[in-house]
């Protein structure tokens, strides 16, 4: 992977989480320590990241702190959303592996939140730790909705309990979920709060489906979240890596392209 495409990726990266330590980025992209340093430093002087101590951050205005916790920042918008049409074509596939009197488990991430306009109104049962996915749905007046309790983490939308039996009593046909990345050897993330939340929620549902649109795909980076083996179901679009799908595909992982 050359300069830019690890620019893109860090970019891309905190689009969605506002925040990388040092150490994930080493990880999410398999580069060394000094290589880290050297693109965090290289953006932060073309006024693209942050630079702090031990990270990188988006850049805050004035502006846009104000408006951290307002709708239109709770929500995510269309503009929010980077490959807004191929994350919407995703969700769109895994709301039709759903029946009417389904139980779901859909975990915190822009691509399964777009799964709410689908959803919205039909007799699925969702289980969810994802505030702005919940809140979207009470808006709708979803008839069916559980939201798994816990600390609230502004910075990522969801809760996170320390509790490992908060969510036993829940038994799903389905977990929708995402990553970072997916590699042959499985869905990863390099977000640890992320990982400590999600693998919670992995555990409550019979046939794991993982949304991941193909900047993803063949570009493994922090810690695994689910292995090959547990993966029922990858959707994805069009423009994956057809080398890391056919691996995936040939240890009977089911392949979804849109």
């Amino acid at each position: 992977m050359n300069e830019a495409q690890r620019h893109r990726r860090l970019l891309e990266y905190l689009e969605n989480h506002t925040y990388i330590s040092t150490n994930d980025y080493v990880e999410m992209l398999d580069i060394s320590l000094s290589t880290a340093r050297r693109d965090i430093t290289k953006l932060a002087e073309d006024g693209k990241l942050t630079k702090i101590r031990n990270g990188a951050e988006v850049i805050h205005t004035e502006e846009s702190h104000s408006q951290a916790h307002a709708a239109s920042h709770f929500i995510p918008s269309e503009r929010d959303i980077h490959n807004y049409g191929e994350k919407l074509r995703i969700a769109r596939a895994a709301y039709e592996l759903c029946d009417e009197n389904d139980s779901i488990v859909v975990s915190g991430s822009n691509t399964t939140f777009l799964m709410g306009e689908y959803l919205a109104g039909h007799n699925i049962q969702v289980v969810t730790n994802f505030m702005p996915l919940a809140y979207q749905l009470i808006q709708k007046n979803h008839p069916s909705l559980i939201v798994l309790g816990g600390q609230y983490l502004p910075e990522r939308h969801i809760t996170l309990s320390p509790d490992t039996e908060s969510t036993d009593d829940h038994s799903s046909r389905f977990v929708f979920f995402t990553g970072t990345g997916v590699s042959k050897s499985g869905v990863h993330t390099s977000d640890l709060v992320v990982y400590m939340a999600e693998k919670k929620l992995l555990e409550y549902g019979a046939r794991l489906v993982a949304m991941v649109d193909s900047s993803k795909i063949g570009k493994p980076g922090g810690k695994l979240l689910a292995c090959t083996s547990q993966l029922d179901t990858l959707i994805t679009d069009q423009n994956a890596d057809p080398e890391t799908l056919a691996a995936l595909e040939e240890a009977g992982v089911n392949i979804i392209l849109v």
